[in-house]
């Protein structure tokens, strides 16, 4: 009977660590179940008639805490870390802040501005966003605000 406890055990803590890699919630289920049933037959089996209700519940404890400890230790150091490169993209987007341009700074169009496109200011070439609307390429523009990764600009 311990062994089927164990195996039950075992099996739905393998599971729950499957679902880091499977979509879909299935294998997950399938854990808890198996998880349920090696508690369930923990403290009602009659196969473990001759344990007090204290072992019993002692066992019960255990197997929780067990489970809880591995899919802890799998999610901290193992699914996380370990396959932390292949499954998380690391790359930083670059670009010339916004914030460093000042108000009335004039610059020049570089592509049509639909409203927005991209504007060369001070020698640095930025992503606007043009107040009028449209706007072509070439057209000489001018700093009115800044805004969240972009600049306002109205043509002059």
């Amino acid at each position: 009977m311990i062994a089927s406890i164990a195996i039950l055990t075992l099996f739905g803590v393998f599971l729950l660590m499957l679902e880091t890699f499977l979509p879909g919630g299935v294998a997950g289920v399938l854990g808890t179940i198996s998880i349920l049933a090696a508690l369930g037959i923990t403290l009602f089996s009659d196969e473990l008639a001759g344990w007090s209700s204290g072992l019993r519940l002692a066992l019960a404890l255990g197997i929780v805490v067990f489970s809880a400890a591995v899919l802890m230790a799998w999610l901290r150091w193992f699914a996380v870390k370990f396959f932390h490169r292949s499954l998380t993209l690391s790359a930083t987007v670059g670009g010339t802040p916004v914030s460093d341009v000042p108000v009335g700074k004039q610059g020049i169009a570089l592509t049509e501005l639909r409203p927005l496109g991209r504007a060369e200011i001070a020698g640095k070439r930025y992503d606007v966003r043009c107040q009028d609307g449209p706007a072509a390429a070439g057209a000489q523009v001018e700093v009115i605000s800044t805004e969240p990764g972009n600049l306002l600009v109205r043509t002059i």
